[in-house]
């Protein structure tokens, strides 16, 4: 990172994510804007990969796109435990 403001800013930003002050999510929504702001940001080459480590670090949830569908390539739906009915109607 070559940006000495956005260090101190993630700095005190974990520190409140530690402390439940800060939630994950919202700590990356703030980077983001900081890094639309920053011309040393944004010509920093190694900031996505820095960015995608402190994801991991902060454990950000994953949020789906609303264009992702949660289709499996299942075409009918299984299951996986199924009762057997006896010809009386008692259950197995």
């Amino acid at each position: 990172m070559k940006c000495e403001r956005l260090k101190i800013l993630i700095r005190d930003w974990y520190q409140e994510v530690r402390n439940f002050t800060l939630s994950p999510v919202k700590m990356m929504e703030l980077i983001e804007k900081h890094i639309k702001n920053c011309e040393t940001c944004q010509n920093d080459e190694d900031l996505p990969l820095e960015l995608d480590q402190l994801r991991e670090i902060i454990r950000v949830p994953y949020t789906s796109t609303p264009s992702q569908d949660f289709n499996f390539g299942f075409e009918e739906q299984e299951y996986i435990y199924e009762e057997e009915i006896l010809e009386d109607g008692e259950e197995i």
